[in-house]
């Protein structure tokens, strides 16, 4: 079963650190972390070498009041105080880099950080962060819904969907008031006509076949189809993100949980042109992005040993 153990927490310490960290608060209710690191990586440790020489307590002073910021503001969330471990690390070096490497040596399974700039820079950090980081990803946007109690899980029968659909089942398996809403987004082929059927006949067909394989997929990952929801939508003329954010507000959705990339993408360091999509645009609810890590982590020992 996909589980979520070390979680890391990206701080930037600035207000929407609060956000971040009551959506954690509310994340260690219902999962059960066995460690929570909060890093901060900073430009502000980056001295002269010879600055540093003349005044060896320069860097340290610094470092030690940013972990005080930050251990005053996780002082505020309960169960975050619950987790068996919790660190704060201020790290010095390039962003995209010094996330990746922590998140390679400290086994780290989610990676939770904030996407409340909407600049052109910050939505391209963090598709970077999404193609490289090795773990699973969680986007928190500048508010939460008040309560977390419907996950979205869009399905296209991969083994990235199936990994999203086993984390949010995990998540509400003891949490009687959660749900978990399956979506698979079916697409007319622009020669259906050729078949003698009418364009609602044949989507009838299209939504049958869409059953036939959710049964089998469901099936072959030993899931209980009475364990979520399951809606199927036509793609006419909209997006696939735009469907997918339309549905989950017309249906309470709280967060959407999806695999990084979906059937058709073969590398593990290539996003989903859906998932993409959907960091680029403006999303007001946490998505979720749910990676194999141990593949990831094999491809990244095959790659260093080139």
């Amino acid at each position: 079963m996909y589980s979520i153990k070390n979680l890391l927490v990206l701080m930037e310490l600035n207000d929407h650190d609060d956000v971040v960290c009551e959506y954690v608060n509310r994340m260690s209710n219902v999962v059960s972390f066995e460690s929570i690191t909060f890093l901060h990586v900073t430009d502000n440790l980056d001295v002269p070498k010879k600055l540093v020489e003349k005044y060896p307590g320069l860097i340290a002073p610094v470092d030690e009041s940013l972990k005080g910021a930050i251990q005053e503001k996780i002082s505020q969330y309960e169960n975050i105080q619950k987790a068996p471990s919790i660190d704060i690390q201020i790290s010095d070096g390039v962003k995209l880099q010094t996330i990746g490497k922590f998140v390679r040596e400290h086994d780290i399974d989610l990676l939770v950080i904030n996407r409340s700039d909407l600049h052109d820079s910050e939505i391209t950090f963090l598709q970077k962060i999404a193609r490289s980081i090795t773990c699973s990803i969680a986007l928190i946007p500048p508010t939460i819904p008040e309560n977390i109690c419907s996950l979205l899980v869009p399905i296209d029968f991969s083994r990235n969907s199936y990994m999203s659909l086993k984390f949010a089942l995990n998540v509400i398996k003891d949490q009687p008031d959660m749900r978990v809403v399956g979506l698979h987004i079916m697409k007319m082929p622009s020669g259906y006509f050729k078949t003698g059927l009418s364009y609602d006949e044949f989507a009838n067909e299209l939504q049958k076949n869409a059953e036939q394989e959710l049964s089998l997929f469901l099936k072959e990952n030993d899931i209980d189809p009475s364990s979520f929801e399951m809606h199927y939508k036509l793609k006419k003329n909209d997006s696939i993100p735009y469907m997918i954010n339309r549905f989950s507000f017309s249906n309470q959705i709280d967060a959407v949980v999806m695999g990084s990339r979906g059937r058709n993408t073969l590398s593990a360091f290539v996003l989903g042109s859906t998932t993409e999509a959907l960091i680029d645009r403006d999303q007001y609810l946490p998505l979720i992005l749910i990676k194999n890590k141990d593949r990831n982590m094999q491809l990244w020992d095959a790659i260093l040993e080139l």
